[in-house]
């Protein structure tokens, strides 16, 4: 017996779910979010950063141009219907390694797909005690930090007042597949889209390429000035008093402990830029879900077409999840394709 319908049910409530969910809501769908409430979960262990131009090379973000020139706006509209602050624009500060790479930025950022994501090259130290930028450096802007505690739970509470959350365990073996809709437990829907994170038990989507990821990031105590984010080698985000310093990449041990040999990574990488004294808060670790060629999973199931996945964004879910929950929508609805490269048919 059917006691309840909706159009969509999303599994899952980290950044992904979250965003597909705003997104479905705020087009008149009905939903139901489906959500197992654990302390090891990607979004909740991440640092939040969302970072236009990354890499040693210092190259712009895949899709950068498309993303961040909304990204704040995406973020400040879901702060109003929230009624809560969790987003920080920071400029990032990234100190030249090299007298090579200086010279080379000073003609890079002339051109025209840097000047949207560069505030200015500084050709001197800025002025931070205890960092290491004896070449100066540059100052990227449209970054900062997302307080994924604060953002997920937020809008887990939004969900339940409108009454289209549920904490549980999702179970795949009480999917019922009728008439082109699919029935769980009491409840009929249209579709359900998988935005599972790490998880890799979901029997549908067990052969697609996932390349989890741990990693590690430590909060310090270190009196350093929070004008900045600052990044080489390791990123050290700002939050009111103390520093995330973060990350490690460890593809073979996936344990949401944080590893010995990890924060000692952090700790050797964290000496070569900043050289003074310091307290460790607290040390945690999550596990990404990452991919085999670092793009997303979005789509519907290639032979079950009232399943569909939004998984798969690693290190980048911030900036992605916003455009990505859009784009995917507008599929749903008929109005566009999916971005060629995060089309989950290209595994197919």
């Amino acid at each position: 017996m059917v006691g309840r319908k909706v159009d969509l049910i999303i599994v899952g409530q980290g950044i992904a779910g979250s965003w597909l969910a705003d997104e479905l809501l705020s087009r008149g769908k009905e939903i139901l979010v489906i959500n197992y409430e654990t302390k090891n979960t990607s979004s909740l262990k991440a640092a939040g950063l969302f970072n236009p131009i990354t890499g040693k090379k210092m190259t712009k973000t895949w899709l950068a141009d498309q993303v961040f020139p909304v990204l704040e706006n995406r973020y400040q509209k879901l702060e109003r219907t929230l009624n809560k602050k969790f987003l920080n624009p920071i400029p990032i500060y990234r100190p030249f390694n090299t007298a090579g790479e200086k010279n080379e930025w000073s003609t890079k950022v002339e051109e025209t797909g840097y000047l949207n994501f560069v505030e200015k090259l500084v050709s001197q130290p800025i002025g931070y005690q205890h960092i290491q930028d004896e070449l100066g450096g540059i100052i990227l802007k449209r970054s900062g930090y997302v307080d994924l505690k604060s953002f997920l739970s937020s809008f887990r509470d939004y969900l339940i007042d409108k009454g289209v959350y549920k904490s549980e365990m999702f179970d795949y073996k009480a999917l019922e597949f009728v008439s082109e809709k699919i029935k769980y437990k009491d409840i009929e829907a249209e579709k359900v889209i998988f935005c599972e994170g790490p998880n890799l038990d979901n029997p549908f989507f067990k052969e697609l390429p996932f390349k989890l990821v741990r990693g590690e990031v430590m909060d310090i105590e270190c009196g350093l000035a929070e004008d900045h984010i600052i990044n080489r080698g390791v990123f050290m985000i700002p939050k009111n008093g103390y520093h995330t310093i973060g990350s490690t990449y460890d593809h073979k041990n996936l344990s949401f402990e944080p590893q010995p040999e990890g924060i000692s990574n952090i700790k050797r990488r964290l000496s070569k830029l900043f050289t003074g004294p310091y307290r460790i808060k607290e040390k945690r670790a999550g596990i990404r879900p990452a991919t085999f060629d670092r793009k997303p999973f979005i789509g519907l199931h290639h032979e079950i077409k009232t399943l569909g996945i939004f998984n798969g964004f690693g290190t980048k879910g911030v900036s992605l999840t916003p455009f990505f929950a859009s784009n995917f929508v507008d599929f749903l609805e008929g109005k566009a394709k999916i971005e060629t490269e995060a089309d989950v048919q290209r595994v197919y």
